[in-house]
């Protein structure tokens, strides 16, 4: 464009705004651009919209994530009854509490092959995984083999330390681990399993296949099972035991309530404890439980009516059988009832009861009671009791039989029998399982008037002096203890013992039975340097008595009136003994 002459060009001063030229009004767009601003118009909204759904589902999700999911305090693996498919289910106990769960955990494997520098490794990795040794990750790293596990079952915590390393040469896989939220409490009793998550003893072996697939409901009970322990623990240390174990059992289902052995162990950490401390004794071991056995001799006698409650047996001397002789320790040396030689715990009057019967009845009425054979429990640590099976009991047998010798049992045994001499006279095999034997019959194995009347004896066991301490009297509490000499090898040793108390409570409608052994227990100042089962074991069976009897809602007897046999018992034996008061 030419300017005219006249038109001059403007000046601008500095700082001063140029304005711009004016922009055509209607510029012309043509058909084909206006379709193609349309399309591109809608979809940079199409773009848009999808933008802000996208931003409006992360959101949602960390919403979920960091809120609602935050507010279920229970973890994802202790979720019970959910639909989570777990590789290994709960086992919990009769309440609901957790005993044994599965929780998330990281297998730790290394390629030694792209090692540089094994012992640098080694010593970092050592640092960060517990339970490892430093000499242990060398030589793995050292290794011509392309791939070796560090550490299975790792927790969180190692594997983030592992990561923090920043090695190329460590993987990681996400695998299972079996965690025990009650520690060694029920160690014995739940068992273990190996590193595949494969159960290897305990209820972690016996239902290894439901643990596939379902939860398991134990009949223990946490809070017994702790107090149990406490008490165990307690007495252990006070009597300078070497070990115990300790039972309780409701006596008319045969649920076990409580299972105890000590020492135990870790069962995350089972690795390197003794034998000892890995032996589930009440249901493994097989022991002589010496005069708690005269129960079943006394039930014997009375059910096969060789004898009647106020029957007199002449203990005034010992009794000489061959070429033994057998005594009574502190023996009263008179003549006894029936219910006197429960009391006073008289081998010279029980075995005078047994020998009477004869070895064919007493062999008979013992088998009654399921101990001859192995208890079929849902446990692969099962013992067998040892006794002699020949076809004829010479009399010296018959006679140690009768007061728990030349017989072993295990304590399961033992408190599942007396639990039927007491509970009426019915047998039921003991469970470990919740309403384990709900469907199953009870089997009568002794008269139920001859059941009663040795729970009234057991009574006057435990409470006809009244000079001696009982803490559960208001719990009408009966029992019956035994102190047996343990063997070295195939012969006795006098000076270490084995000490039991079964006690049932309460006798007039009882609910419970209790047992309480101990493992060479030492004598103490309070005992008058005495180690027998009446100095200890029987001091903690009442004592736990005590303590569970409120838990287990079992009130306190305030009027039990022992029968007129019973009280005709203690009063002679209270004449006799200068202890009435």
């Amino acid at each position: 464009m030419r300017r005219s002459k006249n038109q001059t060009t403007p000046f601008y001063q500095p700082c001063r705004e140029i304005p711009l030229p004016k922009r055509e009004k209607d510029r012309y767009v043509d058909a084909t651009t206006q379709r193609v601003l349309k399309v591109a118009n809608r979809r940079i909204c199409m773009a848009c919209a999808f933008f802000i759904v996208l931003l409006c589902v992360i959101l949602g999700r960390l919403f979920c994530l960091t809120v609602l999911d935050y507010k279920s305090s229970t973890p994802r693996s202790l979720r019970l009854g959910g639909e989570e498919n777990l590789s290994r289910y709960n086992i919990v106990d009769r309440n609901g509490t957790v005993l044994a769960t599965t929780l998330t955990s990281w297998d730790i494997s290394v390629n030694p092959t792209k090692v540089k520098n094994p012992e640098e490794v080694a010593h970092q990795l050592a640092e960060k995984l517990e339970g490892v040794s430093e000499q242990e990750l060398l030589e793995k790293l050292q290794s011509d083999s392309n791939f070796k596990y560090i550490k299975r079952g790792a927790t969180p915590n190692e594997l983030e330390a592992v990561n923090w390393l920043g090695y190329h040469f460590l993987t990681y896989e996400v695998v299972d681990k079996r965690a025990y939220p009650q520690g060694s409490l029920f160690s014995h009793i739940l068992g273990g399993v190996n590193i595949d998550n494969v159960g290897i003893s305990g209820i972690e072996k016996s239902f290894d296949n439901e643990l596939q697939s379902h939860e398991v409901q134990l009949s223990l009970d946490a809070s017994v099972q702790e107090m149990v322990r406490t008490a165990l623990q307690n007495g252990i240390q006070k009597y300078k035991a070497e070990g115990g174990l300790g039972m309780v059992m409701d006596i008319h289902t045969g649920e076990i309530l409580a299972s105890v052995s000590l020492p135990d162990y870790d069962p995350e950490k089972p690795a390197g404890k003794d034998e000892l401390e890995r032996f589930n004794m009440p249901t493994l071991g097989v022991y002589e439980f010496g005069s708690v056995f005269k129960l079943f001799n006394t039930a014997m006698a009375l059910e096969n009516k060789v004898v009647k409650v106020t029957d007199i047996i002449d203990a005034t001397h010992p009794l000489k059988i061959g070429k033994k002789t057998m005594e009574d320790f502190h023996g009263q040396k008179r003549p006894l009832s029936v219910a006197e030689v429960l009391i006073h715990s008289s081998n010279v009057g029980s075995a005078k009861i047994a020998l009477e019967a004869g070895y064919e009845k007493q062999r008979e009425f013992l088998k009654k009671f399921n101990l001859f054979e192995k208890l079929p429990i849902p446990l692969p640590e099962r013992g067998m009791p040892l006794y002699n099976t020949k076809d004829k009991w010479a009399d010296i047998e018959t006679a140690n039989v009768s007061f728990g010798y030349g017989i072993a049992v295990t304590p399961l045994h033992l408190i599942a029998g007396v639990a039927a001499l007491t509970n009426g006279g019915f047998y039921n095999v003991p469970t470990f399982i919740k309403d384990g034997n709900k469907d199953k019959p009870m089997v009568q194995v002794l008269d139920s008037q001859i059941s009663e009347q040795l729970r009234h004896m057991m009574w006057a066991v435990v409470n006809w002096d009244p000079w001696t301490k009982n803490p559960a009297k208001h719990y009408a509490v009966g029992g019956k203890t035994g102190t047996a000499n343990m063997k070295d090898g195939h012969s006795y040793n006098t000076n270490k013992v084995r000490t039991t108390f079964v006690g049932i409570f309460p006798v007039t409608e009882p609910k419970y039975i209790v047992q309480i052994t101990l493992l060479n227990p030492k004598g103490i100042k309070e005992t008058s340097m005495y180690n027998n089962a009446g100095w200890n074991a029987k001091t903690v069976g009442l004592n736990l008595i005590n303590e569970l009897a409120p838990y287990l809602n079992v009130s306190p007897v305030m009027d039990y009136q022992p029968p007129e046999f019973v009280q005709k018992a203690i009063e002679t034996s209270l004449i006799k003994n200068g202890r009435k008061k």
